[in-house]
């Protein structure tokens, strides 16, 4: 959406550029040299026509060229391959190895609630703070442990599907 309207306002502004380059380029454009009784239009007016949206378009061209990131919106997260598993050794516990502390307090309590939660309850079960929760949680969604979807006022936490499976939930 956001881009959308960047590139609209950069084609605005360019085509405003144009036509103010044309006007102030024959000293009142398409019309002649005036408008009605001999009256001309200014210079500085013309001059503006041609500044004024140049500049405009110059500084979102600018921004959208330096802040490429902040166009995008939301960051596309895209799951992380799945992690080798030495012959004998479940997913989940080649998984919490490689975990810090808090991801893998969620994760155990994750899987001891059959691998689905609501998010606040998860906040609830580890102690952890609404924003550290939040982190965690998009970690693990990153490197896809773990899955959210939207559920009403709060989201709904899924471990991944290679993790869930009857393998992948026994423990050594």
């Amino acid at each position: 959406m956001r881009s959308k309207a960047l590139i609209f306002f950069l084609a605005i502004s360019f085509i405003l550029a144009i036509l103010g380059f044309f006007l102030f380029a024959f000293e009142g454009g398409f019309g002649g040299r005036g408008h009605g009784m001999g009256e001309q239009i200014p210079q500085s007016f013309l001059l503006l026509l041609f500044i004024g949206p140049l500049v405009a378009l110059l500084s979102v061209l600018g921004y959208a060229l330096t802040f490429p990131e902040l166009g995008e919106g939301k960051p596309k997260v895209e799951p992380s391959s799945v992690p080798k598993v030495a012959k004998g050794e479940s997913a989940l516990s080649a998984v919490l190895r490689v975990l810090n502390e808090d991801e893998r307090k969620v994760i155990e309590i994750l899987v001891a609630e059959g691998g689905t939660m609501l998010q606040k309850d998860i906040r609830w079960k580890t102690g952890l703070s609404r924003v550290k929760t939040h982190r965690v949680l998009f970690r693990l969604a990153k490197r896809g442990i773990a899955s959210a979807e939207k559920h009403y006022n709060t989201n709904k936490i899924t471990l991944a599907d290679w993790l869930t499976n009857k393998k992948g939930l026994e423990d050594d």
